[in-house]
């Protein structure tokens, strides 16, 4: 889904790529709306648990830079979300998204609030920082390129800092 949305969820490209027959992904799956749900599930669950794991630091700012950089390592976080957002008009899909963000948003909150900031100020820098985020990502893609992970790790760092102002 990084690579090309809800439309890489095909069932002959993903037959053909693990090398397994189409009646071998109806014996896991009734049909292609049934997968693309199971893919989002269990990509909310990556997304919380990411989350989860961050929320165990105790320092806030410590917090906030673990769980902004855990997408990195895996290099493709914020793709993900690109790409699913092209497919927004898919009801389950902005489903996925409403919720995945929601929760981002919450987590993000809960850590200026504990780093001091009231529940409003903490929401508006939590929406900043969220929509910095995956504009960094959006940036990537425009432009062609990926960045390599230590400019993505400066820049992800430099945006916690500035959350924290």
């Amino acid at each position: 889904m990084a690579d090309t949305g809800t439309a890489g969820v095909n069932i002959e490209q993903l037959a053909r790529s693990l090398g397994t027959t189409k009646g071998s992904f109806y014996h896991h799956f009734q049909n292609r709306q049934a997968l693309l749900v199971a893919a989002l599930a269990r990509w909310e669950e990556i997304v919380a648990a990411d989350l989860v794991d961050g929320a165990t630091i105790s320092d806030p700012r410590a917090r906030l830079l673990a769980g902004s950089l855990v997408g990195v390592a895996a290099n493709l976080d914020g793709f993900v979300d690109l790409a699913l957002a092209a497919s927004i008009n898919e009801p389950v899909v902005a489903a996925a998204l409403e919720r995945t963000n929601a929760r981002r948003i919450d987590w993000l909150m809960d850590a200026l609030c504990d780093a001091g900031f009231d529940r409003e100020e903490a929401h508006d820098r939590a929406i900043r920082a969220l929509s910095g985020y995956l504009g960094l990502y959006q940036l990537q893609r425009t432009l062609g390129e990926t960045f390599d992970r230590t400019a993505l790790v400066n820049q992800i760092t430099a945006m916690v800092e500035n959350m924290l102002r």
